[in-house]
């Protein structure tokens, strides 16, 4: 038998009949493949990011645009604007017995706000106090939808509160913060008190029995439009304020996002604002502070703490009380703030929205102090100036 000078070759699957040798990537060619698609993802992510935070900074704008048209509907109904602290009160001399004065405006303006089940809800607890869990709507420590920015997840540890990301303007002061006067609404004191006022949810006075009944017909007003001297398109309305997690009297300050939580016990911050900008290290507060945190805690309660802004400390700045116990604020600082990259979302008192900087203009001393009954030029720049309704500034947007 003669073998030919040919040699026999074995070919592998696929590889005769073909006609030609298959080839797989080579472990750089894979490299590079997967550095290329890590490259795109990395160039895309942000976009994706930043479309999800403008459609969550939309719907917050929203919010604040129709609790905003709430509060000019309630003021075509009551000649005013609801009041910041308003309800029920008498002399205090146990709990249970009248709202306490401090109804906030959200509250008060349920029922143009086309929520007329939370309204009757709210009337039917007639004096009950406004810390009381009867107020709790929604989610435990959640809240009401339309009252939460979806840029803000937090969840309050107090199962009895119903949070809330929109705040009222209490003023440029950083003092007078709480309810003071109680008396009879028609007399000329009382007025001039109301009015001398400086934000557009300042405090006014009402009438009230000094007794365990609440008064007749104890309900605070708030500022007419007359009263907005400085135009009602120059004057902050409501604004955002990022929600605490519900603790009081935490010393371990430390561990809270400045933007969550009030410090106490800063020593003279309502003399000198500057003072509260020392508590803040880097995203943090720093350590050895005590914190009071129910910021922007309970909708339905109108101490500044939970449901109010100052317009001293530009927006995302910390917050400093002054305050006569764990839970009554009387003079300090308390900063509108967000989770939106670089700024906070704010209504006019003309129903405008805007989108206010952080580095918007606060003044060049911030050393300086105005007290909640004066008339002057505020001494805390453009933001301040938005603030006071009555200041004599023009604010050019």
């Amino acid at each position: 038998m003669v073998l030919s000078r040919f040699s026999i070759r074995h070919f592998g699957r696929g590889d005769a009949t073909s006609g030609c040798q298959q080839r797989g990537f080579t472990l750089i060619e894979l490299l590079v493949v997967i550095a290329i698609i890590g490259v795109l993802v990395g160039l895309l992510l942000p976009a994706v990011q930043q479309a999800r935070e403008a459609a969550r900074r939309s719907t917050c704008t929203s919010n604040v645009k129709q609790l905003a048209l709430a509060c000019h509907t309630y003021a075509d109904a009551n000649r005013s604007f609801p009041a910041g602290q308003g309800g029920t009160y008498t002399k205090w001399v146990g709990p249970g017995i009248s709202q306490g004065g401090r109804l906030s405006f959200i509250a008060s303006v349920m029922p143009f706000m086309e929520e007329q089940t939370i309204a009757d809800k709210i009337a039917s607890l007639g004096d009950k106090p406004v810390w009381n869990g009867a107020y709790r709507f929604g989610s435990n420590g959640v809240g009401i939808s339309f009252l939460r920015c979806a840029s803000d997840n937090q969840v309050a540890e107090r199962s009895n509160y119903s949070p809330t990301n929109y705040l009222g303007c209490y003023g440029d002061s950083t003092k007078g913060l709480r309810q003071r006067t109680f008396g009879d609404q028609n007399t000329t004191a009382s007025q001039k008190r109301r009015a001398a006022y400086r934000g557009a949810f300042g405090n006014a006075t009402y009438p009230v029995r000094l007794t365990t009944t609440p008064a007749a017909n104890a309900t605070k007003w708030g500022a007419e439009f007359s009263e907005f001297t400085d135009g009602l398109s120059n004057t902050a309305l409501i604004s955002e304020g990022c929600v605490g997690p519900g603790r009081t009297g935490d010393s371990s300050s430390e561990n809270y996002d400045y933007r969550t939580a009030e410090v106490i016990g800063v020593g003279g911050v309502q003399n000198n604002p500057s003072a509260c900008l020392a508590v803040r290290d880097g995203q943090k507060l720093k350590a050895g502070y005590t914190v009071h945190s129910i910021k922007a805690g309970n909708y339905a309660d109108g101490y500044i703490s939970r449901t109010g802004f100052n317009t001293v400390l530009p927006p995302n700045s910390p917050s400093c009380g002054v305050v006569q116990n764990p839970v009554n604020w009387d003079d300090g600082i308390l900063s509108a703030s967000s989770y939106h990259p670089n700024g906070v979302v704010l209504a006019m008192a003309d129903g405008g929205v805007m989108f206010i900087n952080n580095n918007i203009d606060v003044g060049d001393d911030l050393t300086k102090k105005i007290e909640w009954w004066e008339t002057r030029v505020s001494p805390y720049g453009v933001w301040g100036a938005m603030g006071s309704k009555a200041g004599g500034e023009v604010v050019r947007q």
